[in-house]
């Protein structure tokens, strides 16, 4: 048994806390900011100490909602069960460590870098043989800084793979495998990306074999920069998605992957699909791009102003289809731009739907701007643009050109009807509060949905 008078020292990042607190307040303070970039490199020039206070003094993370380490926090109530003295020493700056610390009763005092020092590695070892030069103390850490303070401790515990001479694992780390980076990168997700070849094969070019390849490079572009997205979305949205009942659940959000990795990920990403996009031409570059940046404003500002959002979101499906007619060289129809605008339109406020038909009158969405009182409108909203989506539709295969395309143009009613039922049904879904967070990805595993698209493909090729 450890001597009562040994006191417990706890690390925060990667060891009470499973995430990196500084990456939590520099995307909390990105938010507010715009110009934090911008800052970062002045602010660093200073001092990584400085740079945390900088960072802290902007925005502190939701600490009621980090991801705790369950075993560390039974260790430090343990601790104070034996009366022994429990301290947060960390590298981060001491107004996040104080109130991280307000969260744990167990937790006596607080050590961290105040503007000036640094409490990392070597300093923080010295700091802590010299405090308690008389009892000694046990120390929890998590990585390779952490050396020189095991060093220091009695007993030397540990959270990670990484585990000091003479020292043992607190709790084994949580697995990370291919199953975790794929949801992190959103792979399902990627079936959205095949909108490119919807302008190619509308156009009936599936012959024309110098196509595929700019198409193709298209398709691999955006499932490239939509995964950084998705990352980037995460990494700005831990607060709201900590607060979902599914989205908490996220690697990031739990805590699973280390922040900095995911944004090494993210930049990586973005820059290779939007290199993957001048091979497909020009144009392909410019519409990836402007998805990028589209993006950007939505993250950053366009997510959380009803309406705008989801006209954004619908902008960002059409511009899929706008790509892979640019990479193929076929002129966009008219009528495949306002049937995919209608058509994404009701999509996204489906998603949307489904959040707030779980609200009460009073209660608001996390991240957005809506409420529970927003249900009927956005419902009706919803629901008008799928009838709109098929009016359009309808409109078109009731036009003299469908002629020039078509052997037997009847067959596409049939389409028609189709999409009409699909529509409606997905939205009675979401009514009755049975609709996943993602309509898209909740139609990839429902029966429903997979015949609907069956029986869409056997109209056209009947009607061809």
């Amino acid at each position: 048994m450890p001597d009562p008078a040994r006191a417990l020292v706890v690390d925060l990042d990667g060891t009470l806390c499973r995430t990196d607190t500084l990456w939590e307040c520099f995307f909390a303070a990105w938010r507010r900011c715009w110009w934090l970039p911008f800052a970062v490199p002045l602010w660093l020039a200073q001092g990584r100490a400085v740079f945390k206070q900088r960072i802290a003094d902007i925005a502190l993370p939701d600490v009621s909602r980090l991801p705790w380490h369950p075993a560390v926090v039974a260790a430090m109530a343990q601790a104070q069960a034996m009366g022994r003295p429990v301290v947060l020493a960390t590298a981060a700056d001491q107004r996040v460590a104080r109130v991280c610390a307000a969260q744990f009763p167990a937790i006596s005092s607080v050590l961290a870098s105040d503007g000036t020092r640094n409490l990392k590695g070597a300093h923080k070892a010295n700091v802590l043989a010299e405090k308690f030069a008389d009892t000694g103390f046990d120390y929890i850490g998590d990585s390779r800084a952490d050396q020189p303070v095991w060093a220091a401790a009695q007993e030397k515990l540990s959270v990670s793979d990484v585990v000091p001479a003479g020292g043992r694992q607190l709790a084994p780390p949580e697995p990370t495998g291919v199953q975790t980076w794929a949801r992190l990168l959103r792979v399902r997700h990627w079936v959205k990306n095949t909108l490119v070849f919807v302008a190619p094969l509308a156009a009936h070019q599936w012959n024309n074999a110098a196509m595929w390849q700019p198409v193709i490079a298209a398709f691999v572009a955006f499932c490239c920069v939509c995964s950084a997205i998705y990352v980037i979305n995460d990494l700005f949205d831990l607060d709201a998605d900590r607060a979902h009942p599914s989205k908490q659940h996220r690697p990031l959000a739990a805590g699973v992957l280390p922040l900095a990795t995911a944004a090494a990920i993210a930049v990586f990403l973005a820059l290779a699909g939007l290199a993957i996009s001048a091979t497909a031409g020009v144009g392909v570059a410019v519409v990836v791009a402007l998805y990028v940046a589209l993006n950007a404003a939505y993250t950053l500002w366009i997510k959380r102003q009803p309406v705008y959002d989801v006209f954004c979101l619908a902008g960002l499906y059409t511009l899929r289809i706008v790509a892979g007619a640019i990479a193929a060289g076929v002129p966009l129809s008219a009528w495949l731009a306002a049937f995919s605008v209608f058509a994404f339109l009701s999509l996204a406020l489906l998603k949307r739907a489904a959040d707030i038909d779980r609200l009460a009158p009073d209660e608001r969405l996390p991240g957005r701007g809506y409420s529970g009182r927003d249900a009927a409108f956005v419902n009706a909203f919803g629901v008008s643009s799928a009838m709109a989506a098929c009016l359009v539709l309808a409109l078109y295969v009731a036009g003299d050109q469908v002629s020039a395309l078509y052997g037997n143009p009847l067959w596409l009613w049939g389409m028609v009807a189709v999409v009409l039922l699909w529509l409606a049904r997905m939205w009675r879904t979401a009514m009755s509060g049975a609709m996943d967070d993602d309509p898209v990805l909740f139609a990839t595993r429902d029966i429903v949905s997979w015949g609907c698209a069956a029986a869409t493909a056997l109209c056209l090729a009947l009607a061809i």
